[in-house]
């Protein structure tokens, strides 16, 4: 009797033993994977990908430039920019091209003389180790010649006749010269043509003689600074009316 109770204790400790190391076991196991998905969650890259514009402007023939700031949440990754632009013809880099989050980067566009002028669309991707963000602008490749032309009006009680109109560049100085026709023969009006380059401002002169022979004299008059802009797959510009009031 008394060895038969001293083997169902026995029996018990042996099945209490087991129940317990099975629950530490479980414990350990569950520590483990709780740490796991902790590290995991810290370890997780977000990243996030701005550019310093939506849309830039591009004349044939020239470039650009466009900041890039890639930024990170969570742990610091190793981060390559790349792009992708509906048009093989327009060259792109940047510098520096690989970088880890945080960072900034410069993206130089080159836009050749031969693009047609149009709008395209640029993608920026940041790609790191698990992480992927991007970015979108519009490039606007703009005609770098335009042609110009409207009327210039002089308001005077003196007859005037318009001998030349000018355009100078306030950027590069240099000076362009529009031809003039008189409005069916009508003084103090002619219409005029030109080319200037797009999206550069001009101060605007014309010379000119007022008066009748053998009274008459030259004047020159200062009608200011315009801007010529002439959007993507446009350039003429019609219209563009010059007026200038005269009086001694």
């Amino acid at each position: 009797m008394k060895l038969a109770q001293t083997s169902m204790k026995r029996r018990k400790i042996l099945f209490a033993s087991v129940i317990i190391v099975v629950l530490v076991i479980s414990s350990i196991g569950a520590v483990i994977i709780y740490n796991q998905l902790t590290t995991r969650r810290l370890t997780i890259t977000r990243i996030s990908l701005s550019l310093s514009a939506n849309q830039t402007n591009i004349l044939q023939g020239r470039s650009s430039e466009i900041q890039v700031n890639v930024e990170s949440k969570g742990h610091p990754e190793n981060t390559t920019l790349t792009a992708s632009l509906n048009s093989s013809a327009i060259q792109f880099s940047f510098s520096p091209e690989t970088g880890k989050s945080s960072f900034n980067s410069t993206l130089t566009i080159n836009v050749p003389h031969s693009i047609p002028t149009a709008n395209y669309s640029l993608t920026v991707i940041a790609s790191g180790d698990a992480a992927v963000a991007n970015a979108s602008c519009i490039i606007s490749v703009l005609d770098e010649n335009v042609k110009v032309s409207g009327e210039i009006q002089v308001g005077s009680i003196w007859t005037v006749v318009i001998d030349s109109l000018q355009f100078k560049d306030t950027r590069t100085m240099a000076t362009y010269t529009a031809a003039t026709t008189e409005e069916s023969g009508l003084y103090n009006e002619a219409s005029y043509n030109i080319i200037l380059k797009n999206e550069e401002t001009y101060n605007v002169s014309f010379n000119f003689t007022y008066g009748l022979p053998p009274f008459s004299a030259s004047a020159v008059g200062f009608i200011g600074n315009i801007t010529v802009y002439a959007p993507a797959g446009n350039n003429t510009i019609t219209g563009l009316n010059l007026s200038y009031y005269f009086e001694l």
